[in-house]
């Protein structure tokens, strides 16, 4: 999960650059464990696989205008095993779906914001 955008986000429409983006959390999930996390299966070429996993937790304050994005990858340099070179992954975008909690609301980011300045 990451978070996109800025002040200057719409801007230079047209114009190729590359976004700000300060990485929020990270999750892993290795398709051949979608059925259980002891056990690994070999997966069918073609075949889509449901996966749930949770993302690190992490406390946020997104300001209003900011663009939140999810990024799928097939490794994470730093935390998983690098599938074979020519491995090809296909994410099915209309079954896919994202839960962001929100937590309090305004009057508990409020009741945070008035602690601090204490």
């Amino acid at each position: 999960m990451a978070r996109t955008g800025g002040k200057n986000a719409g801007k230079n429409a047209g114009k190729k650059r590359s976004p700000k983006v300060d990485i929020i959390t990270r999750g892993w999930a290795d398709p051949r464990n979608h059925a259980s996390l002891e056990k690994q299966e070999p997966l069918e070429p073609g075949r889509f696989y449901d996966l749930s996993f949770e993302l690190e937790p992490d406390d946020q304050v997104i300001a209003a205008g900011k663009r939140l994005a999810l990024m799928i990858f097939s490794s994470d340099r730093d935390f998983t095993l690098w599938p074979k070179a020519g491995t090809k992954l296909t994410v099915d975008l209309g079954g896919t779906s994202l839960e962001l909690p929100v937590v309090g609301g305004a009057d508990a980011l409020a009741a945070a914001i008035a602690a601090k300045m204490d």
